[in-house]
């Protein structure tokens, strides 16, 4: 009995051992075909519901048997669960597991699955529904008939009574409970469905699209963002996947723009949409697999991206997926250029705004999977190869043959020119090397000089953007006034070094157009505050993969008060000098007007001058009489509301007081030098010592108004020219 139980768990082992699990890069599923993708999220898990395409390698038509369940943990090693064949649909007929989509509800799981209806009263295909407790399998048809059959709607003419209309199914449940189906081919339709989900709940609408270039194929897909609703769908023939958006589940539908070209080797195209831990992605399938086709087509998953306006970035169908870098194979001869396939030709060439032409996705060697074996599949034609053909290097589709895997494996060596970079011999021919040749064509040749090594040597670099770097991640400005933001982007080998940037409240800030750096690799932007408030600064990388933001409050503007600030006298008892010196802060090219009192009150000195570009003043002058005591200082100035008030004390023999630099400015006592804030020296019209207010009426006032500083600045250069003459004719007399 013991030995039966350890042998019944060696079995299981090794069963366990050989479930299929895919992994990492495009297609993410690897195992077998896979077409016509949703996908889930329970628990944490993600689950993928898939079509399972069995034709033939020359087959000219869809073989579906069975539908396959996945799961996740990250999007990218997935594990087959197992199968919902069709046959589950007893009143169903053929190999007709189309398209189809599983949404979770109070506990339960809803698969609603397109397939061919066997009742000859309604020929053509049918929607059902199966249930379980369980995402990742136990399936049973929840109401043993179709959902919707081909008589509930209105059949487009072309498909005569064997209709195909009725296929492709998306539901969807709003915020306030209420589900949605959707479906169709050529005509799109939908209806409410009742809250046991297996039934539905009115009438049966065809839907419209606004502005759309194009005519409805198929693969409707409902989801919402942002508060908005968002229709995904396959346009034209072969298929092109667009998108809708609209402010209800129900429509008004608007053409809001392209996601996805048609595919490589594939008419059709269908896609889901996926949230999972914050990230949205983008579920399609390919041809991307050997031997790959119409009707024999691969799964796989790129990240969705939402503009700042809502709308939806492009997406191409890349090798390297959500998980893998791509990378560049850069010119050691030419270092300007890179390997790159336009239409078709392999050239090695400038990088352009396109630079996915210019990428590769690295494998291990599909004829030698060693540590220095490669393969190089494109990063934007998932599935075609650089093989070599003769002396020649072409892009194919990997067919699956031995041949095939030999032509498109490649060694790597140190670099011929620089051990640095790299070099890649073929693999039957060690004397050939990749190489660049005199009409920057992409061959295979063998090398004899110094320039020939140069030719034949490249360097392997990641190519794509890990992240995007802003040089402030917070700022603070007023109103009307700017700062410049850099952005750059890790890491300095990523061919599409340019960011985009928007702000997300262009109320409260506003920012100018990017330029571009190429030596530093930054873009940048001057960014100005409009209006207080908040806002996001974003800056995107090309791809929209990666951004970094920046928080920018913006206050509102005060107007910087007029101030003098860090004045200092300076006195020379000898030569009688007297020197004043001070900053109008903020000020420039602006009258100051200066008086000196002597300690009797009288007049020593009146005079004006004009600030620097840095706001400074100074004032030079000569004592006339030698009086001792205190002199009082009074300055002022156009719109300043205080006098600035300060005095010296000038003894007649005394040491010199003053500044350490400049004639008659000797070492004696410190100079009279206010740092503080000035208004602790100045006065306001309602201090007590208020000069309005003195008797003897010697006081300059001052003012809390600009008109009456210009009145006193006046009478002040008009008593100072009185001052003057009179002083000149007492010397001429003396």
């Amino acid at each position: 009995m013991k030995k039966t139980i350890i042998m019944l768990l060696m079995v299981l082992l090794m069963i366990g051992s050989f479930v299929p699990i895919s992994k990492a890069d495009n297609p993410v599923i690897k195992d077998q075909f896979s077409a016509d993708p949703a996908a889930i999220v329970h628990d944490g898990k993600a689950y993928l519901y898939t079509g399972h395409d069995e034709a033939a390698t020359n087959g000219d038509f869809f073989v579906l048997k069975k539908w396959s369940i996945y799961s996740s943990s990250d999007l990218s090693n997935w594990k087959l669960e197992g199968y919902m064949p069709r046959t589950e649909f007893e009143w169903a007929t053929g190999d007709s597991a189309w398209a189809s989509q599983a949404i979770e509800r109070d506990g339960k799981f809803y698969w609603y699955v397109t397939v061919d209806n066997s009742d000859q009263n309604a020929p053509g295909f049918a929607l059902g529904v199966a249930v379980s407790d369980n995402p990742a399998g136990g399936f049973k048809d929840a109401i043993g008939g179709p959902l919707v059959i081909s008589t509930d709607t209105e059949n487009p003419e072309n498909m005569g009574s064997d209709s195909w209309d009725d296929i492709d199914p998306t539901v969807y449940i709003d915020d306030d409970g209420q589900a949605y189906l959707y479906w169709g081919n050529t005509h799109l339709y939908y209806a409410k469905l009742k809250e046991n989900m297996i039934e539905l709940d009115g009438d049966i609408h065809k839907v419209d699209i606004e502005n759309m270039p194009g005519t409805f194929t198929e693969a409707p897909f409902l989801h919402k963002y942002d508060g908005k609703y968002y229709l995904t769908y396959a346009m034209n023939y072969p298929e092109e996947l667009v998108y809708a958006m609209s402010d209800s589940p129900t429509g008004p539908w608007e053409y809001k723009g392209k996601l996805m070209d048609t595919l490589d080797s594939s008419g059709t195209s269908h896609q889901a949409v996926l949230e999972f831990e914050d990230e949205w992605y983008f579920i399609y399938h390919t041809a991307a697999l050997p031997t790959g086709g119409n009707y024999r087509r691969s799964v796989a998953i790129e990240k969705l991206n939402y503009n700042h306006d809502g709308t939806i970035q492009k997406i191409t169908p890349t090798a390297s997926g959500i998980s893998d870098s791509s990378f560049s194979l850069k010119s050691y001869h030419d270092q300007n250029r890179y390997v790159r396939h336009l239409n078709g030709a392999l050239r090695v060439d400038p990088v352009d705004k396109n630079s996915l032409d210019s990428r590769w996705h690295t494998v291990e060697g599909l004829a030698n999977d060693a540590e220095d074996f490669i393969s190089f599949q494109s990063e934007n034609k998932p599935g075609f190869y650089l093989v070599r053909n003769g002396s020649n290097i072409e892009l194919k589709k990997h067919d699956g043959t031995d041949s095939f895997k030999e032509a498109a494996t490649f060694k790597k060596v140190p670099g011929l020119a620089d051990k640095n970079w790299v070099s890649f011999q073929t693999l039957n021919d060690e004397d050939l090397y990749l190489y660049q040749r005199d009409n920057f064509t992409f061959g295979v040749n063998t090398v004899d000089s110094a320039e020939q090594n140069g030719r034949a040597t490249f360097e392997l670099s990641e190519a794509d953007v890990t992240e995007v770097v802003l040089n402030k991640t917070s700022l603070t400005l007023e109103e009307g006034t700017s700062s410049t933001i850099h952005a750059k982007v890790t890491p300095n080998t990523a061919l599409n070094k340019k960011v985009s940037f928007y702000s997300s409240n262009s109320d409260v800030a506003t920012i100018s157009e990017s330029t571009y750096d190429a030596k530093t690799g930054e873009t940048s932007i001057t960014l100005k505050g409009k209006t207080a408030g908040s806002t996001e600064i974003i800056a995107v990388s090309e791809d929209g993969n990666y951004s970094a933001k920046t928080t920018v409050e913006v206050k509102k503007h005060e107007e910087n008060p007029i101030e003098i600030k860090d004045v200092v006298i300076s006195s020379h008892s000898k030569s009688k000098e007297i020197n004043i010196e001070g900053i109008l802060k903020n000020q420039s090219g602006r009258d100051v007007t200066v008086k000196v009192e002597d300690p009797n009150g009288n007049f020593a000195y009146l005079d004006q001058t004009t600030t620097n570009a840095h706001g400074s003043f100074a004032f030079d002058f000569k004592l006339n009489d030698e009086v001792n005591g205190v002199f009082q200082v009074s300055i002022g100035a156009a719109d300043l509301e205080k006098l600035y008030k300060s005095s010296f004390t000038y003894t007649v023999g005394a040491p010199d007081s003053g500044g350490k630099d400049g004639p008659g400015k000797g070492n004696g006592d410190s100079p009279n030098k206010d740092k503080e804030n000035p208004g602790d020296k100045a006065e306001s019209p309602t201090d007590k010592n208020d000069d309005s207010k003195n008797k003897d009426g010697k006081g300059l006032p001052s003012t809390a108004t600009s008109m009456f500083n210009y009145l006193v600045i006046g009478a002040l250069l008009i008593v100072g020219g009185v001052f003057t003459i009179f002083m000149r004719k007492r010397k001429i007399q003396e």
